[in-house]
């Protein structure tokens, strides 16, 4: 095996210099569990099943957070360090996650891939406003799983995948446990880490309370706020586990803008003073509440079902001063403030039996969305309400259906799949004080999506696998009815985004070392983007790229992993032909090393290096300046430890950026976010 050491592990350094500024490891994590036994009659490395997924075929990465140091933030860079394919733009005050695959789009609110807690979608609307304005607190997460391609069909059909966050445990018999921790950093970070589990007869809970605070790096309106609590209950009953949660959140997030890279008149260019604010006004409230109802049943030894309900209320406040090119000082006297709620009731059934050495899984979901929208223009930059401009109806009824079955052949396992979406949205436009016509929209698709995915085991460590998948974005509420800043006017003809992925791989695991390599190739018809102050199709991109990934078990307590992926991603058809779409380094690697001593004693180095790449899908051209939009390559190492002492006491340090380098990573209409430089934070928790 130390061939595939070598290759793995050195060729991501080695490729760092041969593309000089445009590369970065990645690593990925191998699961060890599998519920459902392989062909070979048992349990493979790899994991071939999990719940009522079918993951044959399919790149699925799980990532275990308790084996880094605990995450103090909703740190994404350092979630992520074992995941590949994951590219993170980044906002100082964490005002959402930022999040995007294999350059399919813009990360901004991670609205191309399908972001999931337990399963269960977490965007304010998943198909027709696919913004995460809440992401779940990672403190209070176990693990986080990443399915490419065809093993999104199961849960939606966004070209990006899905990404499913995965709380702790529960279970019958759990010991009365908890704890009770606080994190200081800089710029007054005030982080509380609270949680208590248990047990008392057939019922296991638990109860999660999270809060950050900060200032952010701006003097002025950087501030941020955030709680998060989770409550649990499981309760179980023979073969049936049934479950309760409520989860709620409440942020508010003041929005500093951006900087300028050059300067000039009214400018906020970034070096003449760090902290000062564009944007002293813009906030952006948000607060949400998830109700859910579930029951995994186990109907006999071969086949389960699980049925969920579940129900979302979710707000969206937010107000911007008018006026203020890219990095430069708004001139306006007004505002503009919008008030969005989301209103969900849902419901899933999932079902997976075993018949003889094959599965089959099968499910149904329905989504029913209600969203009235309110724009009101306020009299002062300040203002928070003022005369209604704009109001809108939206709604979104969805019916989905998804069904594979994997069938076993010996070494070979062949998984074909298929989703049908029942899509109907609706806008329904009532005011508008900006034009004389009410813009009024009822569509309504049927879109059937395919898969394959196969695996062949080369033996008992390793397997051969491939993947070829649909993919599909319908038309979003705000590519319908322009109602964002920076969007003049929306093309009537725009369509329907859809992509095609292939995929082939080879991954495996020993006593020492766990890899996975794979190349993809991504067909990307009806891409929607900006063109100039229009949104429009802006033609067809492929994405063609390698996945290295691995982890090497130096000794008992030190392992060392590294990833890689390397893109090439251009646009060949449309106004950006050429060109190469928004958020595509060429490369992006990570590598690092964690020491590990029993669990008392956790250090990690993680290391993280970005390709130079653009923020837009023009490359910077026709913006203030050509090199506006770029975002140079960029390192970012980070220090992490934790050490549990006296068996009640966990201390927790860490150093953010420790070379303390400039460095950005997201780009909007409003000018460059410059990311924070050194910080630092440190923590005591109190476990029990």
């Amino acid at each position: 095996m130390n061939k595939y050491i070598v290759v793995l592990l050195v060729l991501p350094l080695l490729a760092q210099g041969i593309f000089a500024a445009d590369e970065e490891l990645a690593a990925i994590e191998v699961a060890t569990e599998s519920e459902n036994q392989s062909a070979l009659g048992e349990a493979p490395v790899w994991e071939e099943s999990r719940g009522t997924q079918i993951l044959t075929g399919k790149k699925n990465t799980v990532t275990k957070l308790k084996e880094i140091p605990q995450i103090q933030t909703n740190n994404y860079r350092q979630a992520t360090a074992k995941t590949p394919g994951l590219l993170i733009s980044e906002t100082p005050n964490e005002s959402s996650a930022g999040i995007t695959s294999r350059g399919l789009g813009d990360p901004h609110e991670s609205q191309n891939i399908l972001l999931l807690q337990d399963g269960l979608p977490v965007a304010t609307d998943m198909y027709g406003y696919p913004a995460t304005y809440y992401s779940p607190a990672l403190a209070m997460m176990d693990s986080m799983q990443f399915i490419r391609g065809g093993g999104s069909l199961q849960y939606g059909p966004q070209p990006g995948g899905v990404l499913n966050f995965i709380s702790n445990p529960l279970y019958q018999g759990q010991k009365l446990s908890g704890k009770a921790g606080v994190t200081y950093g800089s710029n007054n970070l005030i982080n509380t880490n609270d949680a208590i589990y248990g047990s008392s007869g057939d019922h296991a809970y638990g109860v999660e309370y999270f809060r950050r605070q900060g200032d952010g790096l701006q003097r002025e309106n950087s501030d941020f706020e955030a709680d998060y609590l989770q409550i649990r209950d499981h309760i179980f009953k023979g073969k049936n586990i049934y479950k309760f949660s409520l989860n709620g959140y409440n942020s508010e997030h003041g929005f500093p803008g951006g900087f300028a890279k050059s300067k000039g008149p009214n400018f906020n260019t970034y070096g003449d003073d760090i902290g000062k604010a564009t944007t002293k006004y813009d906030r952006l409230r948000v607060s949400r509440a998830q109700l859910a109802l579930g029951v995994e049943s186990r109907l006999d030894d071969s086949s389960k079902l699980h049925l969920t309900l579940w129900g979302v209320a979710y707000r969206r406040y937010s107000k911007t001063q008018a006026g203020g090119p890219f990095g430069q000082f708004p001139t306006g006297t007004t505002n503009t403030i919008q008030n969005q709620h989301f209103y969900t009731f849902n419901g899933e059934a999932r079902y997976s039996k075993n018949w003889g050495l094959h599965t089959l899984s099968a499910g149904y979901m329905t989504y029913n969305l209600n969203s009235p929208f309110v724009q009101e223009t306020g009299k002062s930059v300040d203002s928070n309400h003022g005369p209604v401009s704009r109001r809108l109806d939206r709604q979104t009824i969805v019916n989905s259906f998804f069904a594979e079955n994997r069938f076993a052949f010996g070494k070979l396992m062949v998984t074909p799949g298929v989703r049908v979406e029942n899509i109907r949205q609706t806008i329904d436009e009532r005011k508008n004080t900006s034009t004389a016509v009410d813009r009024k929209e009822d569509i309504t698709e049927n879109v059937p999506l395919f898969g394959l995915g196969m695996s062949y085991f080369v033996n008992d460590e390793s397997q051969v696998y491939a993947n070829v998948s649909e993919a599909y974005k319908p038309v979003t509420f705000a590519e319908a009815v322009p109602v964002t800043s920076g969007v003049a006017t929306i093309s009537e003809d725009i369509k329907p985004s859809e992509t095609i992925t292939y995929e082939l791989g080879y991954r495996g695991q020993n006593s020492k070392f766990n890899w996975d390599v794979s190349a993809f190739f991504i067909r990307f018809e009806n891409k929607a983007g900006q063109v100039g102050n229009n949104f429009q199709n802006t033609g067809a991109a492929t994405n063609k790229g390698i996945d290295l990934a691995g982890e090497y078990k130096l000794s008992k307590e030190f392992n060392f992993y590294a990833n890689m992926e390397i893109l090439d991603a251009k646009f060949t058809r449309g106004p950006l032909k050429d060109g190469t779409p928004q958020y595509s380094p060429k490369t992006t690697t990570r590598a690092g090393v964690i020491y590990h001593k029993n669990d008392d004693l956790k250090v990690a180095l993680l290391g993280t290096m970005v390709g130079r790449h653009y923020g837009n899908d023009s490359n910077g051209r026709g913006t203030v300046t050509n090199n506006d939009y770029e975002i140079p390559f960029y390192t970012v190492w980070d220090l992490t430890t934790d050490y549990t002492f006296k068996h009640n006491w966990m201390l927790s340090a860490g150093i953010n950026n420790i070379l303390d380098r400039d460095y950005y990573s997201k780009i909007r209409a409003g000018g460059v976010y410059w990311n924070q430089k050194r910080n630092y934070y440190a923590g005591l928790t109190y476990k029990f």
